[in-house]
């Protein structure tokens, strides 16, 4: 069962590199451009929260280096990378999501939130900010403004999909 899984998720993610254009220009890797600031990188990154069983987030991403829309310690270790390349880097609660800060709690009345509601839901407040619903009782609920990895340790493995560098 476990090989079957790992057979399947291998394939999808050729597929999606195909899909991707990163197939079709075999010598890439080779030709690609090193990340400086103004690089356009796509990048697969895989964030693991050392000793937390099935706590991982998977994704795909793009952003522009040095506009400053990704973590500041993984714009520093792609720096100079290329397409295909890989690292991976342990993060201190600090230089991943910051750390918690209890004080991003706050109650609201149950009534206010959507019917079907239940603790671990990730919610929009009214000025657009999301909140994890930590508890729920009958009549209040707390929402949590922490993001859900702030204040803990993170290891974390990227591979460089795309680099297109500013003209």
């Amino acid at each position: 069962m476990n090989r079957l899984f790992h057979q399947k998720a291998a394939l999808s993610m050729t597929i999606l590199i195909a899909c991707l254009g990163i197939l079709s220009q075999p010598s890439l890797a080779f030709d690609s451009p090193r990340i400086i600031d103004g690089s356009t990188v796509t990048l697969l990154y895989h964030i693991t929260v050392p000793g937390h069983g099935g706590l991982e987030v998977k994704d795909i991403s793009q952003f522009v280096q040095g506009q400053h829309k990704m973590l500041p310690a993984i714009e520093r270790i792609v720096t100079g990378m290329k397409s295909g390349h890989e690292k991976r880097v342990e993060l201190s609660p600090e230089q991943g999501f910051g750390p918690y800060d209890p004080n991003k709690k706050t109650t609201v009345p149950r009534i206010d939130l959507p019917d079907g509601t239940k603790e671990g839901d990730i919610l929009k407040d009214r000025t657009g900010k999301q909140a994890t619903l930590t508890q729920l009782s009958d009549s209040s609920a707390v929402m949590d403004y922490n993001h859900p990895l702030a204040g803990k340790p993170l290891s974390v493995k990227v591979k460089i999909l795309r680099v297109d560098n500013p003209s």
